[in-house]
């Protein structure tokens, strides 16, 4: 499985990584919402993990131009907003599920 992770900040990304190599993941890593667009159109991903609040172009516009190219790769918003609304809004942009911080990688 190979997973394409924009997340900005290092320690989520460091924990992902380790339990990635546990599992035989292969995940890759982007920290800003500038530099993943040539990274996600030049690869093939079997899941794609978004934080909403990123540098440069936040998760939901990332989220709303994937889908509005008509990728139907699954996406997973990893992120610290957690009201109901956000989740919702989050779903209604294209993301398939909606993980909230702190999580368990388990």
């Amino acid at each position: 499985m190979k997973v394409l992770v924009i997340e900005d900040n290092p320690s989520v990304c460091s924990m992902l990584e380790m339990f990635f190599s546990k599992e035989g993941i292969v995940g890759e890593f982007v920290h800003n919402g500038v530099e993943w667009y040539e990274r996600f159109k030049g690869n093939e991903w079997d899941l794609l993990i978004l934080d909403w609040m990123l540098p440069g172009m936040d998760g939901v516009s990332l989220c709303r131009k994937i889908r509005e190219e008509k990728s139907s790769i699954p996406i997973i918003m990893l992120t610290a907003k957690d009201s109901e609304s956000d989740q919702v809004f989050g779903l209604e942009m294209g993301a398939d599920d909606y993980v909230t911080k702190p999580f368990s990688p388990l």
